[in-house]
């Protein structure tokens, strides 16, 4: 591990500035981008023309078919996007130095 003592506390907290920042902007681009998959697939199939509405719903394992490809399989693949996300992309942070000025116990660097 790097010698935090020699980092200037500034320096240290610009890493975990952009690092979260990094992290903040994969989430947000995730979200939108399941946002639009999942209200278009919703207003496509579930929203069909007057003309073209079918008397029965399609079901797919007893589920409408725009619920299964609008809600269904997207949230179950998002479950999956969420756990490479906190094992592979999130990283933890560097032990905490004290604010500048302040006495630090070994105690309190090494948790």
């Amino acid at each position: 591990m790097k010698n935090l003592e020699k980092e200037s506390f500034a320096a240290v907290q610009a890493k975990h500035y952009r690092r979260c920042l990094k992290e903040a902007k994969l989430a947000a681009a995730i979200f939108l981008l399941a946002l639009v998959c999942c209200t278009s697939v919703i207003a496509f199939l579930g929203y069909p023309a007057p003309g073209e509405r079918a008397p029965e719903p399609a079901l797919i394992w007893g589920i409408p078919e725009w619920v299964f490809w609008g809600l269904f399989l997207p949230w179950w693949v998002l479950i999956g996007v969420t756990w490479w996300f906190a094992l592979f992309f999130l990283r933890d942070d560097e032990p905490l130095l004290p604010f500048p000025g302040q006495q630090a116990d070994a105690s309190e660097i090494d948790q």
